[in-house]
């Protein structure tokens, strides 16, 4: 099971550089992630870690909110509506999606689409019986 983590902070130059120096200082890897800004000045900061328990207890250790959530991770094809043909298989399935992104793994040329679903265990049912195939973490991470 692939995991993000997510990490609230306040909207300020420093506070991103702070969270990457804590994961680059214990030889973490950021695979992928996105920065969204709320309103009054903070934001939450999703990322795809190599190590994603050892992040999050790094980062609660140092006092910072964060949480892990399962994701669920497909590959798709690196080409000109790839992302269509996957979501179209989701959409058959029943997913809700509440936050999507992409990884690209360069070494073997592939495309991952990362979901996050209110309800991973069945919508991992969902999507197994509708032939669509899961990767496995150390695929994800990139080990």
């Amino acid at each position: 099971m692939a995991y993000e983590l997510s990490v609230f902070l306040k909207n300020k130059i420093t506070h991103f550089e702070k969270i990457t120096a804590l994961l680059k200082s214990s030889s973490i890897n950021i695979r992928s992630l996105t920065l969204t800004s709320m309103p009054h000045g903070w934001g939450v900061l999703n990322l795809l870690v190599d190590q994603p328990e050892k992040a999050y207890q790094i980062l609660t250790d140092k006092g910072h909110s964060a949480t892990l959530q399962e994701l669920i991770a497909m590959e798709m094809k690196d080409e000109a509506g790839g992302l269509d043909e996957l979501l179209v298989k989701v959409a058959r399935a029943g997913i809700h999606i509440e936050n999507a992104y992409t990884r690209l793994i360069q070494e073997s040329k592939m495309a991952v689409l990362l979901l996050e679903t209110p309800d991973v265990l069945e919508a991992r049912r969902r999507l197994e019986i509708n032939h669509v195939v899961l990767l496995e973490d150390k695929v994800v991470y990139g080990k």
